[in-house]
């Protein structure tokens, strides 16, 4: 197993542009709304608001699994800044997360709102709201679409504890497939630092592999290699029952004795916002 691993959701934290471009680390200011009730953790969507809090930052509307673009979403929020109130330090200072309800009329959020920017995020079950748990995909994923998965966030650490879906879990009993049908974000990488690979004794016959043991540590969406599998090929666990894993394409030859396989997971990807979710490249305003 790469280390660090990865065990929970963190955000999305940007590294660089389309193209490869270098991200320098600008942001911009908005304001926050004295005593803005939601709190903004550093790695979450966030967007213009309306109402009572027009023009100000506001947590993102978006929903588990919501495809629909909501304009005003402005990126990603990293911090903020308000002046502290009763000493004994003055003067604005810097906080990694916005408190819910603070008392702070000069407040100030960091946002990262350039639309082609690239973020790194951990994937995650889409099978519950505020969904923590990791999934794995591979290499066939990249190019297809994931949603916003929010997080509750973390006031310890100040950190957002949301990431991307792409649907039902990776620990049941059929893996996921790529999401093709339009959604907030689009998957450009994979992330191989923290890549999990699991070797394992097996034979294999058309579009199944049988374990020489039940391994716990085999999940669907994981890339499978060993014999009668072309490298490159994008073939990957869709389903595991015990000794048995299915596979997404027939191996070229079985192998009745038994060989080698190897299975990667990625629990990471690099995303960037897909044309019309993010606010500037959205034409209705707000």
């Amino acid at each position: 197993m790469a280390y660090p691993t990865v065990s929970a959701p963190y955000g999305l934290k940007p590294v660089n542009l389309l193209g490869g471009r270098v991200y320098s680390g600008s942001t911009r200011m908005f304001s926050i709304v004295n005593g803005y009730s939601t709190s903004l953790f550093n790695g979450d969507v966030v967007q213009i608001g309306t109402g009572n809090n027009i023009g100000n930052l506001v947590a993102s509307g978006f929903s588990y699994n919501d495809s629909a673009a909501i304009p005003g979403t402005i990126g990603i929020f990293v911090g903020c800044e308000y002046s502290t109130t009763g000493g004994p330090i003055y003067g604005k200072n810097r906080y990694q997360f916005w408190q819910a309800s603070t008392t702070a009329p000069d407040a100030q959020g960091y946002v990262v709102d350039d639309p082609y920017a690239l973020f790194r995020c951990a994937v995650v079950s889409g099978g519950a709201v505020n969904g923590t748990t990791i999934q794995y995909v591979n290499q066939a994923y990249v190019g297809s679409n994931a949603y916003y998965m929010p997080g509750l966030g973390s006031t310890l650490t100040g950190d957002s504890t949301a990431g991307v879906a792409i649907s039902a879990s990776a620990t049941g009993t059929s893996a996921i497939t790529p999401l093709t049908t339009s959604a907030p974000f689009r998957i450009v990488q994979v992330v191989p630092d923290t890549a999990v690979t699991v070797a394992q004794s097996a034979t294999s016959s058309s579009t199944t592999i049988t374990l020489s043991a039940a391994n716990a540590a085999i999940l669907p969406g994981m890339a499978v290699n060993g014999p009668g599998i072309l490298v490159g090929s994008n073939t990957y666990v869709t389903t595991v029952n015990g000794t048995t894993v299915t596979i997404n394409k027939a191996v070229s030859t079985a192998q009745a004795s038994a060989a080698v396989f190897s299975f990667t997971g990625y629990p990471e990807v690099i995303v960037g916002w897909n044309d019309g979710y993010h606010g500037y490249a959205n034409s209705t305003g707000v």
